[in-house]
């Protein structure tokens, strides 16, 4: 007696689908936060005074350089952490998506 497998196709479970469109949800979700990223990059590169404010460069008061250069640093570390934090995100995404994938079943056929 030759036992062979052959493939029985049948509905996905509720709570694979529901794993997908989880998946695919936080993976939008940490797209989007790696766009917002990207674009206040841009945003402060392109324009000089988001990063250090002229008035805080030109002013007669007595601001030690200090406190500018740690605005500075604390916006970019906040930026690179938000585009860090974004990444991780999707890639929990595309994890979930993907470990929630279809498995075949198998029926055992005989004689």
């Amino acid at each position: 007696m030759v036992e062979t497998f052959t493939d029985v196709d049948t509905r996905e479970p509720a709570i694979q689908i529901a794993g997908r469109f989880l998946g695919i949800v936080v993976f939008l979700v940490g797209i989007a936060m790696l766009g917002l990223s990207f674009s206040l990059a841009y945003r402060a590169f392109n324009d000089p005074d988001s990063l250090i404010s002229i008035r805080d460069l030109t002013s007669d008061a007595a601001t030690m350089p200090a406190v500018i250069y740690l605005r500075i640093v604390l916006k970019l570390v906040l930026l690179f952490a938000m585009g860090y934090i974004g990444s991780l995100v999707a890639a929990r995404g595309a994890y979930l998506f993907f470990s929630a994938k279809r498995e075949v079943r198998r029926a055992i056929t005989g004689d």
